[in-house]
């Protein structure tokens, strides 16, 4: 084999390194903050589906079993955020006392 082939082989793989930014950036899995963002709309859309199933059940358009059901999702998932807040809030507490 030609030593000289191999060495172009090699010349012509991109390293990571040397990659652009725009490209890596367009490459990256969403942002914790992208995911926190999408949580948050997530919960918000379940709250206001629940407000709607309670009201539906009071105008007796919509099933006690099918109301409960929306306030349980919205509850849980509720709950879910908080928790993953709280996770966070330590994590920056953690990191905020850390020794240089």
């Amino acid at each position: 084999m030609n030593p000289i082939s191999n060495i172009d082989k090699s010349i012509n793989k991109i390293s990571l390194n040397r990659e652009p930014l725009q490209l890596r950036l367009q490459r990256r899995d969403p942002s914790f903050a992208e995911r926190l963002d999408s949580a948050v709309k997530d919960v918000n859309s379940k709250q206001h589906l629940a407000d709607d199933a309670t009201q539906g059940v009071m105008k007796d358009e919509v099933g006690i079993h099918e109301g409960m059901l929306a306030i349980g999702r919205a509850d849980t998932s509720l709950r879910l955020l908080m928790q993953v807040k709280s996770k966070a809030m330590e994590a920056y507490k953690e990191i905020i006392n850390m020794q240089l």
